[in-house]
């Protein structure tokens, strides 16, 4: 049984990356896919190329690099490429050990602006200076599945390239089957000779034949009267099943086959999907490392969510290593965080860097939902997590973002977009800018649909170190935000305030019904642990709820009716859109065109 992983890695001076980089994956006991998430432009392709020089998949030499992958262009900056590995020790065919565990270093040697010559030089104790020379040339040695969606047509194609060369990857794995498969290898001769002789049948006494001796005849005159000998034929045993292709009967029709390569890219993207199971399921025995490049790419959304949970998960689960790039917040698991590389460019330092890698925090599993006295839903729902993310499909979202605003629901998600809609247009006059500002600037608009999910994100969004801003209802008429101020639990609820002064709130129910001083209490305390894990310029409380603010005097959440209330309304004051909230979404920062500040 073969096994590869790659522990870690640290990146240099390649491309985007300027000062080192780290990454550290998830242990083995680890059964998730490991998502690399990022704006465009952030350096998840840089890092999976990095990843494939350093486990020694792509070949390197003196010709691999060029100035563009020196950081900033710059001979000043050489990459360094660092890379831990894990594998089981291989016999090669000449009877040598392929081994990859260690450490392998790209070297790259410069005379001024000359790359004189580039390697991997490979380690198996760094400290101790044992070098590894089992290393070199392992690669091939392992189950090593590197695909780019972005190129479905060349991933298919399993022709040799003119250098000789297999691209793709599933070139690579019939050419490793049929070079290792003891039955095929043992009907080698028979297939050569009984083709041989099919052959001179088919071309016997045929025009074919006729022009290729022809061919010959005037090839021997223009080579001096050499007596030379053309064969034309089938390629070499080895070849001929690469010269094979995959065809398609639509329907099951099995009498009009279309070759795979005339379909779509989605319908392709499908066939891919299969070959990668169908490898998965020939290689159970071994641990196989999957590197994927945005494999949602031309898929529907609803494939990409079939593709993450069967496929990626899939192979994840039964032990093999699956790391992939994506933009899909259909591709991830929002709670699982433990698997999660998020990359950003900072555009002041002008490079690459892990926004988070937290290999050792599962979010998921440290998440408790509060204890509130007045919440039958958490006696219902035993997996909470599940439930956040049934209720708010749109969640994932959250990761691909630069900054969050919670809401508290549909008309509130409603009314905030026209908001922003509205002052962004009356700046820039640009209506489509106007339509297009939150993501453009990527800022997701994300509902919590309640304050147990709200504090459950606020977490999330700390635990991520996403910017966020969160608006809730206040549910209270009185204002008594400025009386919360408790640093601790304790210390509020022994507070004279929570023993005393909450039984005196007037707070009452959809009938008029005054609420208990135990359901006031429960409500309070929600309000005070929101409070309490932001900081007072990360929140907003509408007082008492959305629809007193703006004016919507119906108690039926209607959302045409609040519509037409807030398109009424042509300035939205603090106690809607406060300053603090203009700061975060940046609004205050939009010039007008003619360049001068905004009012």
């Amino acid at each position: 049984m073969s096994s590869i992983r790659i522990n870690g890695i640290s990146i240099e001076n390649y491309r985007s990356f300027g000062e080192s980089q780290v990454i550290i994956f998830p242990k083995e006991d680890y059964k998730k896919p490991i998502a690399i998430v990022g704006y465009n432009n952030a350096g998840k392709t840089n890092l999976l190329n990095a990843i494939l020089y350093g486990i020694t998949e792509k070949y390197v030499s003196k010709n691999t690099f060029t100035r563009d992958d020196f950081h900033n262009r710059n001979f000043n900056n050489i990459p360094n490429i660092y890379t831990g590995l894990d594998s089981s020790i291989e016999f090669k065919v000449d009877g040598k050990f392929a081994d990859l565990t260690g450490y392998h270093f790209l070297q790259i040697d410069l005379d001024g602006t000359v790359i004189e010559g580039a390697k991997i030089e490979s380690y198996k104790d760094f400290e101790k200076n044992e070098r590894n020379y089992h290393a070199f040339g392992a690669s091939k040695y392992y189950k090593i599945f590197y695909i780019n969606f972005h190129e479905i047509k060349k991933e298919i194609s399993t022709k040799k390239t003119s250098w000789g060369n297999l691209n793709s990857f599933l070139a690579k794995h019939i050419k490793s089957i049929v070079d290792s498969d003891e039955t095929m290898l043992n009907k080698k001769n028979i297939f050569k000779k009984e083709l041989k002789v099919s052959t001179e049948e088919v071309l016997n006494n045929s025009k074919l034949i006729a022009f290729i001796e022809k061919i010959q005849s005037n090839y021997s005159k223009n080579l001096r009267d050499n007596n030379c000998n053309i064969d034309f034929g089938l390629p070499e045993y080895e070849d001929i099943f690469l010269e094979m292709m995959f065809k398609i009967g639509l329907n099951g029709d099995t009498d009009n086959l279309i070759p795979i390569e005339h379909f779509g890219d989605g319908y392709i993207s499908m066939f891919v999907m299969a070959v990668i199971q169908a490898i998965a399921e020939d290689n159970s025995d071994d641990k196989c490392l999957f590197l994927f490049e945005e494999p949602e790419s031309f898929l529907h959304e609803n494939h990409q969510e079939y593709f993450y949970k069967v496929v990626l998960c899939g192979l994840a689960e039964n032990g093999h290593q699956v790391i992939y790039t994506t933009h899909s917040h259909k591709m991830i698991d929002i709670f699982d965080t433990k698997g999660l590389i998020r990359l950003e460019f900072d555009e002041n330092k002008k490079q690459t860097e892990v926004k988070y890698n937290n290999h050792n925090s599962d979010f998921s599993s440290a998440v408790t939902v509060p204890e509130l006295e007045n919440d039958q839903l958490v006696e219902r729902v035993r997996d909470y997590n599940n439930y956040i993310k049934i209720i708010e499909p749109n969640l994932n979202k959250i990761i691909f973002s630069r900054k969050v605003l919670l809401v508290e629901g549909p008309n509130d998600l409603l009314v905030y977009k026209e908001v922003i809609r509205k002052k962004v247009f009356k700046i820039t006059g640009d209506a489509k800018f106007a339509d297009a500002y939150l993501s453009f600037n990527n800022i997701a608009i994300i509902p919590h649909h309640g304050k147990i999910t709200a504090l459950i994100l606020i977490k999330l969004c700390k635990h991520l170190g996403l910017d966020f801003f969160v608006i809730n209802d206040f549910d209270f008429s009185e204002d008594f935000i400025s009386k919360l101020e408790f640093t601790t639990e304790d210390d509020y609820k022994n507070s004279d305030f929570y023993q005393n002064d909450i039984s005196n709130i007037k707070a009452s129910n959809n009938k008029g019904e005054e609420l208990s001083v135990k359901t006031k209490k429960g409500m309070v305390t929600t309000n005070w642990r929101l409070i309490n894990e932001s900081r007072p310029n990360q929140i907003h409380f509408n007082i008492p709820k959305l629809e007193y603010v703006i004016g919507y005097n119906n108690n039926d959440k209607d959302s045409l009716g609040i519509w037409n209330t807030i398109n009424k309304i042509e300035t939205f004051g603090e106690n809607l859109f406060p300053q603090k909230l203009i700061e975060f979404l940046e609004i205050d920062k939009i010039e007008s065109p003619n360049n001068k500040p905004p009012l």
